[in-house]
This record gives C-alpha cells, sequence and structure tokens, in this order.
C-alpha cells in the first residue's frame, strides 16, 4: 500500500470555503446554479447564510474596489411571481422581464419552464438579482429566481405545479403570469391553489400580429373567457388593459373638462365611433376592449359584428330606442402598435369628439375647443405615435394591482359577447 501524503485538516477547510465562496459570488451574480429538485429550499438557505458570513468574515473587502470584494446583502421579497413559459425565446423574455422588475418589486421569482423533449424529467436552478440601493455602494438588495424545467413529450400542468406551487412563501401576494400560448384553464387552474393573482396579456405576440382573421378572433375571446371565468379564483389583470388607462381617462374628461364641453347627458346619443390603430391583430384587441369599455358604461348592448378584408364593424342596440350605434376599428399602416386615435360622433351633429397623440400627450378636442392631457413617464414615449408603456413597466404597473377590476370584467363580457355574435 503506499503512503499517501497527508492533507493538514485546516487546508480542506480553506479549499472547502473557497468553494463555498465562489458558489455563493456566482449566485449573486446572477449565475444560474442547479440544484437538486428536492433540496431547492435548502440550497437557497445554505447560499444566503454563506453570502451573509461571508460579508462578515470579509469588511475589509467589502469596501474595496477588489472585483472578488463582498458588499453586505439585504434578502428581499415583498411578493411571489410564477411566470410559465417555453424553453426558448420565450423563456429568455421572462428572463429579461426578472431582471427588470426585480429593481422595484422584490419578490421571490420562479420561472416555471416548458421544453419539449424524448425524455421526461424536471430540472431546477437558483440565483438571485442584486441591486444596489439607491444612492449606495455599499449594501445591495438582493430577491431569489428559481428556475423549474419540465421537459417531455405530453405536458400536463399538474405535474409541473406540483413542484413549483410548495416552492410559493406563504402570506405573500402571488402571481402567476401564463405565455399566451398556456393561457388555458386547464393549464393555469392548478397553480391558482396557491396563486391569488393572474396575470395575462391579451395583445397577440409581434409573430402572432398579423392580420386580424377568424383563427385570432376566436383566440382572443378564449383569453378573455378565462379571465371572466378564472375571476372568482383570482384577481385578474390583463396587460392590454393597462395599455388603456390613459386613453380611458382621456375620453372621460371630454364630459368633465370646461374647456372641451360636451355634456354628459349626450353620450346617450352617441351615433358613431370609431378607433383607429396599428399593429395589425395586435393592435386590434386593444381597440375592441377599448370599444367594449365605453359600450358597457354607456348601456348599449352588442347585437352584430363582421370581418372583412381586416376591417370590423360592429352595431350596438341602445335600451328603448330603434337607433344603433356604429363602432368602426380602422387598422392604419405605420411601425406603431396600440390606439392611434379616437373619434365620437352624435345624432345631431353639433358635438365631435376627438383623441389623439399629439407633442407627448392626448389631445381632447370638441370643434374648437380642446385639453391637453399629460402622461405619465415611458421610455417608449420618444418613439412616434407611442402611447403606451413597454412591456416591463406594463408589469411593474399591474403588481400594484390587488383588488378585482370590475369595469374591466364588463367590458371583457362585453367584448366576448360581441365576438359571439360575430359574422365572420
Amino acid at each position: 500500500m503506499s503512503n499517501l501524503p497527508s492533507v493538514p485538516t485546516s487546508g480542506l477547510q480553506d479549499l472547502q470555503n473557497s468553494q463555498d465562496d465562489g458558489r455563493t459570488l456566482s449566485f449573486l451574480s446572477g449565475n444560474l446554479a442547479q440544484v437538486d429538485v428536492a433540496k431547492i429550499e435548502r440550497e437557497l438557505s445554505r447560499l444566503w447564510d454563506s453570502a451573509g458570513r461571508a460579508a462578515q468574515d470579509n469588511p475589509a473587502e467589502a469596501s474595496s474596489d477588489s472585483k472578488n470584494s463582498w458588499t453586505p446583502v439585504i434578502r428581499a421579497c415583498a411578493l411571489n411571481v410564477v411566470l410559465l413559459c417555453d424553453e426558448g425565446k420565450n423563456e429568455r423574455e421572462f428572463e429579461n422581464l426578472l431582471a427588470e422588475i426585480t429593481v422595484r418589486h422584490p419578490c421571490r421569482a420562479i420561472l416555471a419552464v416548458i421544453a419539449l423533449a424524448q425524455v421526461e424529467k424536471v430540472e431546477a436552478w437558483v440565483t438571485a438579482h442584486c441591486h444596489f440601493l439607491p444612492g449606495r455602494l455599499d449594501k445591495q438588495m438582493c430577491c431569489e429566481q428559481i428556475t423549474v424545467k419540465w421537459s417531455g413529450q405530453s405536458f400536463k400542468s399538474e405535474g409541473l405545479a406540483s413542484v413549483v406551487t410548495p416552492l410559493v412563501i406563504p402570506e405573500l401576494p402571488s402571481w402567476l403570469f401564463a405565455g399566451s400560448k398556456h393561457l388555458t384553464r386547464a393549464v393555469v387552474e392548478p397553480f391558482l391553489a396557491y396563486l391569488d393573482h393572474l396575470l395575462i396579456d391579451s395583445r397577440f405576440s409581434d409573430e402572432e400580429s398579423s392580420s386580424v382573421c377568424e383563427e385570432r378572433l376566436a383566440a382572443l375571446k378564449s383569453k378573455w373567457q378565462i379571465a371572466i371565468d378564472l375571476a372568482d379564483r383570482a384577481v385578474v389583470v390583463d396587460l392590454a388593459w393597462l395599455t388603456l388607462s390613459a386613453w380611458r381617462k382621456a375620453i372621460a374628461l371630454a364630459f368633465d373638462d370646461t374647456d372641451v364641453s360636451i355634456k354628459p347627458s349626450r353620450l346617450q346619443a352617441v351615433k358613431a365611433i370609431t378607433i383607429s390603430y396599428g399593429g395589425d391583430a395586435k393592435g386590434f384587441s386593444q381597440a375592441l376592449l377599448l370599444a367594449s369599455w365605453l359600450t358597457s358604461r354607456i348601456k348599449l348592448e352588442p347585437a352584430t359584428a363582421s370581418l372583412s378584408n381586416s376591417s370590423w364593424q360592429a352595431h350596438y342596440s341602445k335600451p328603448g330606442s330603434t337607433e344603433t350605434t356604429q363602432v368602426n376599428l380602422v387598422n392604419v399602416a405605420g411601425s406603431f402598435t396600440g390606439i392611434k386615435s379616437f373619434e365620437m360622433t352624435f345624432n345631431d351633429g353639433s358635438d365631435k369628439l376627438n383623441v389623439d397623440f399629439v407633442s407627448g400627450a392626448l389631445k381632447v378636442s370638441n370643434a374648437g375647443n380642446y385639453e391637453y392631457m399629460e402622461l405619465p413617464w415611458s421610455s417608449a414615449r420618444d418613439k412616434e405615435g407611442s402611447v403606451e408603456p413597454v412591456f416591463n413597466e406594463l408589469v411593474d404597473f399591474a403588481f400594484e394591482h390587488y383588488a378585482k377590476d370590475g369595469v374591466f370584467l364588463a367590458a371583457a363580457q362585453h367584448a366576448v359577447k360581441l365576438l359571439g355574435n360575430c359574422q365572420c
């Protein structure tokens, strides 16, 4: 038997500490570390404990400019966010989204990834998103991301949900954001036993946003029907609805403001509504939701709708009257998406309401009378014709909604009923 040189116990300990420090630094730097699916919580606790000890043991390094220095970290979590997506582009989009929103919303983020493969298996990784506190470079606020990937040939959400939902921290607001492809009741429901908010985006993605057709109208109806059906299980927030906030306020302003000067009683004499939008099918969902909001608020009843050559026309009946109100949704060319302009005319022709995006604000006008409504800051504001915030700003806004939105649900119900009456 050969004699191997002995290794001092202290040397082994130093080596172990060095390996632990390297793994912890990698974790805090946003790199994914694969972990045993059954030991996710244990591994997270070990990494956070290691980060805390390292900062205490290396106070001098914490204030140095060394690349490997330890900056004290604060582990923060105010909500749970579960993002359900496909492997690939959808996964990368949601990873980029988490990097943005964790700056303002400390959370436990769980990325639930679905991948098609021959062999069924579940894998897990953990990492952290860290940001320096405002005005301070001596302390970071960090929150954790857990990635759980299901691979297999036939996806059933119960299996993925059984791994993901036990990771949700109790007694914190919890959100599920289901990518468009997986926004079905069968997929979503297994997660809602532990999650109290459902975030959807009824807008079509860029890949789906070609011309409006019967297939896309059916998909749109399905999305809003799910929101209605699950409203008693979770607070449902639609990003498409949030893009309309400024337009809804501007239209309401016309009936409040003395400069524009349209009496609220004139809403009973609406003859026609025309909404122009960009982005083909992607913008259509917003235009239809805006029209459905207004017609539901003024008690117009969906009657008929028709689609021909991507041109949408609908008629609404007025209670106690044989008159109808016509709604036209018009797609206009351009690089922008979303609502471009709004026009409302009245039976006797004495008023005409227009809302247009002009010089970074919404101009609300009636004949020669007008008022400007300033818009909140958005990084997309410098783009021509862009009123709505960008994706991560909308998600930020969504996390401020904690109560059921009855106005949105009424608009969605109106839209679903109209789509059911469509002659397509």
